[in-house]
């Protein structure tokens, strides 16, 4: 599967969530950035659930908030940040991904508050959806500008 492959297997409607990938395949970068990009995109799937009552996971908004507890969070604010702070791209990426986080937050919350049209709205047009986009977008181009491509 080529890198940008991904943006054209994202199911439309799905169902569950598929379980996430091994992370054996981290690159010189110190992030293996089809993970990553693929872990966002499962953030689709895991608030539909969320929204819909169907997950079986244990999210808690305050954490799903927290931009530094994921795999690529983790990367940005400890080795990636190290190395590459001063790219501003990779400065991009931290913002976007920061709101992506707090964008899905707000969403579970919104469903706790019991407006799960407006979350399944917001989810599928709002703020998350060009968060969602962006952060795929802009992890793409910082693998192929990081690999020398």
């Amino acid at each position: 599967m080529g890198l940008f492959d991904i943006f054209k297997s994202a199911p439309a409607t799905p169902v569950a969530a598929p379980a996430a990938p091994a992370a054996d395949t981290v690159s010189s970068t110190g992030v293996d950035f089809m993970a990553a990009i693929e872990a966002h995109v499962r953030w689709k799937v895991r608030l539909e659930n969320y929204i819909n009552g169907t997950t079986t996971e244990k999210l808690d908004a305050e954490v799903v908030g927290m931009d530094n507890q994921c795999p690529l969070g983790k990367w940005i604010y400890g080795i990636g940040g190290e190395k590459y702070n001063a790219n501003p791209l990779f400065q991009e990426i931290r913002e976007i991904h920061a709101n992506f986080h707090q964008c899905s937050a707000g969403i579970m919350r919104q469903a706790d508050a019991g407006d799960k049209e407006g979350a399944i709205e917001a989810l599928h047009h709002g703020e998350h959806f060009k968060l969602s986009q962006r952060i795929k977008v802009k992890l793409a181009r910082l693998h192929v500008e990081l690999s020398g491509g």
